[in-house]
């Protein structure tokens, strides 16, 4: 007998609809802004939201627009049909042009989400007479097949010319005046604010716009109705900086950071992602961030108010934070409260405040724009909670990062200008000159307490302030010596290995290797070479500063034996090192070897960063050893990108930086890279010597020079 062969295909339990309505939609809150784009996206310019008797369970919410309706056939195979399509074949809305805000078809769950009953009446403009359908969502129960599951569909009486009203009945949950000013919080903040770009106006998006869309929430409770209103504070123009980016056509992140009060304009820092690379998966990204320091009015020079600070203060307990609009419309739950998307909070929790400038999600109130209408790059979850954590959101997560740390280190090194110049007088100029040494600040403080007690308090004040400052920059210093003892730690055990790893590769060049494998082994033992000529190096200088002793340096000799630790990482880099001599007596007074290591290492990185802004072919690196007077003169010029005549002074400010910071996840040490403080400490040696440094005009050819004068040994 033949076998018969019968065809089959999937069923549906009744049951899925109830997990489906918690699992698509985990929140109220999402459940309504979710109704509300249906409306949106049907072309509507108005819908009242009206809570009826919601402070307990059961009660009722009415969503009423004037969109464009839906007739019976739209009504049966869009709404009434699990994971319709239709906003996948018609993306663009019929009347206002407007880019739809989902494409999941989800509205139907939000429902369910919210109560256990639903009446649908809806009319489209071109029909006499309006349909109604009620939905029993309890009627989905386990072991029935879903379409064994029927209601009555009713035509009724027109209520108006177009649009659909949905009545949510038996509430699951009871909704406080407090829960529903939550909920308006967030649709309020659900469409991109008018003045961020002008992408969203070209693309259709999502506009805070009342003559293209308006939400009335209203509250009613025993036939009283509240409409609640906006009561949103403008706060913007109150910020103590703005800070905006955006990914260009060529996916390179630009930086502008921008402060009246406190003279900052800095346009144009370029930020390279996590491999110094351009952000490849990222295009048409833009963000606006508005920065407040709560407890410091000064820093704002009249422009607010104790009082307004104050209130700002209370209103960033809920709606602070940086924002992320997807297409014209927020994507929760980043911005929210205890959202911390950017990994601000969570990197300031283990830093210590740099002068007084917190970096915190409540220091923020911004926005970030995305437009990607295909989805091409960002993909929201299932549960509309959050994107999918893709490559694209990992860029994403990384720029505004870098950003927010590269600002804040901008706004610091203004804030520290800030503090030393308010206040300052002819006191100021004569006895807090900025070539004086720490020590000597610590004397003259302790001095005008002890002997001078007349001394005005206001001096001691500029005094106190200075120290401060010093004692904030030896936090740092203090990490940073911390991580000088591991480093001399790593030198002296690293040594061990150095017999064995030569060994290895002797043994292995000597086992007969394919001609191919040739040129990798050789590869491998050119960078082994620059592993331990850097050891050396470093346990060299480590060594000479155990004994605390000072000795006129040789800078030449200096010179010589920094250029055979870096030579290896000079040809990697495509750069040229060339010394010029005018005087081979060129001994410094006595100071330490290792200082000299931080100062040429500091000059010789900012140069290679510079380089590679610049694109060039060749770097070029020129150090002029001469003696000028009294002094040993060193020039250390470099073909980068420059720096801007305006920026010359600046860029020994302490956090000063045009270093990309790095990402969160790096490790401690290469977070401490680019915290503006490399040259910072490089002055702060040679001052300490009675010498100086400047940015000068470059030797012709080279686009960059520092010019360091130190005082000659005259033993």
């Amino acid at each position: 007998m033949d076998k018969q062969i019968e065809r089959i295909g999937f069923s549906v339990d009744a049951g899925l609809i109830q997990r489906l309505g918690y699992e698509l939609v985990g929140r109220a809150e999402t459940a309504v802004s979710e109704l509300i784009k249906n409306s949106y996206d049907a072309d509507a310019t108005n819908v009242n939201v009206n809570f009826i008797n919601t402070d307990e369970i059961h009660g009722t919410l009415i969503i009423m627009d004037n969109g464009s309706g839906m007739s019976q056939k739209q009504l049966i195979d869009g709404f009434m049909r699990i994971s319709s399509t239709d906003k996948i074949h018609n993306p663009i809305s019929k009347k206002y042009n407007r880019t739809k805000a989902g494409r999941k078809g989800i509205g139907r769950f939000a429902t369910q989400r919210l109560g256990t009953k639903l009446t649908i009446i809806t009319q489209t403009k071109e029909e006499d007479t309006a349909i109604k359908v009620s939905i029993d969502w309890d009627r989905f129960v386990v072991d029935q097949d879903i379409s064994d599951i029927t209601f009555p569909l009713e035509i009724v009486k027109k209520e108006r010319s177009e649009g659909t009203t949905l009545v949510i009945d038996n509430l699951r949950d009871k909704w406080s005046k407090a829960s529903i000013n939550r909920v308006y919080r967030y649709v309020m903040d659900l469409f991109q604010p008018d003045y961020l770009s002008d992408k969203s106006f070209k693309q259709n998006f999502a506009k805070r716009n009342e003559n293209v869309f308006k939400v009335v929430f209203k509250q009613s409770n025993n036939n009283e109705s509240i409409i609640l209103n906006n009561e949103q504070l403008s706060i913007f123009d109150k910020s103590l900086a703005t800070i905006e980016g955006y990914i260009d056509e060529t996916h390179i992140a630009h930086l502008k950071v921008h402060s009246d009060s406190l003279d900052l304009n800095d346009s144009d820092i370029i930020i390279n992602s996590e491999d110094n690379s351009a952000y490849n998966s990222l295009s048409d990204v833009y963000f606006k961030i508005y920065y407040f320091i709560y407890n410091r009015p000064q820093y704002y020079k009249g422009k607010v108010s104790n009082m307004e600070l104050s209130k700002i203060n209370e209103l960033s307990k809920s709606a602070s934070g940086v924002r992320l609009y997807r297409n014209g419309f927020r994507v929760l739950p980043y911005g929210e409260v205890t959202d911390d998307w950017t990994q601000i909070d969570r990197r300031w929790s283990s830093e210590s405040g740099i002068v007084n400038v917190p970096l915190s999600n409540k220091n923020l109130f911004g926005f970030v724009e995305i437009s990607d209408p295909n989805g091409d790059a960002f993909e929201e979850t299932a549960s509309r909670e959050g994107l999918i954590e893709n490559e694209s959101f990992r860029q994403l997560t990384d720029f505004i990062h870098k950003a927010l740390i590269l600002a804040r280190n901008r706004i610091s090194e203004k804030i520290t200008v800030f503090k030393t110049e308010s206040n300052e007088d002819d006191y100021t100029q004569k006895n807090l000159n900025e070539e004086q040494s720490d020590q000597e600040l610590i004397h003259s403080l302790m001095q005008s307490i002890h002997n001078d007690t007349n001394k005005q308090p206001r001096e001691k004040n500029i005094i106190i302030k200075r120290i401060n400052r010093l004692i904030e920059e030896a936090g740092m210093l203090r990490v940073l010596a911390g991580l000088g003892l591991t480093i001399g730690e790593f030198t002296h055990e690293i040594k061990q290995y150095q017999p064995s790893i030569y060994g290895l590769i002797h043994k292995i060049r000597n086992n007969n290797l394919p001609a191919t494998s040739v040129p990798t082994i050789n590869s491998l033992k050119q960078n082994i070479d620059d592993l331990f000529s850097y050891t050396r190096f470093f346990n060299a200088t480590i060594s000479q500063n155990t004994t605390r002793e000072k000795q006129p340096i040789d800078i030449l000799e200096i010179i010589d034996t920094f250029y055979n630790t870096i030579k290896n990482d000079l040809l990697t880099n495509k750069i040229e090192l060339n010394v010029e001599e005018y005087d081979f007596e060129a001994y410094t007074l006595p100071m330490h070897k290792s200082e000299w290591s931080s100062i040429l290492f500091n000059l010789y990185s900012n140069s290679r960063k510079a380089i590679r802004r610049a694109h060039v072919a060749t770097g070029n690196i020129l150090i002029e050893v001469a003696s000028v007077n009294n002094y040993v003169c060193i020039r250390f010029n470099d073909n980068g990108d420059g720096i801007p005549i305006e920026n010359r002074n600046r860029i020994f400010n302490a956090f000063y930086s045009t270093s990309t910071p790095a990402s969160f996840s790096a490790p401690q040490n290469e977070q401490l890279v680019g915290t503006g403080l490399g040259l910072k400490i490089v002055k702060d040696i040679i001052i300490s010597y009675k010498g100086s440094i400047k940015v000068t005009n470059p030797t012709d050819g080279y686009n960059t020079c520092f010019e360091i004068l130190i005082p000659k040994n005259n033993n």
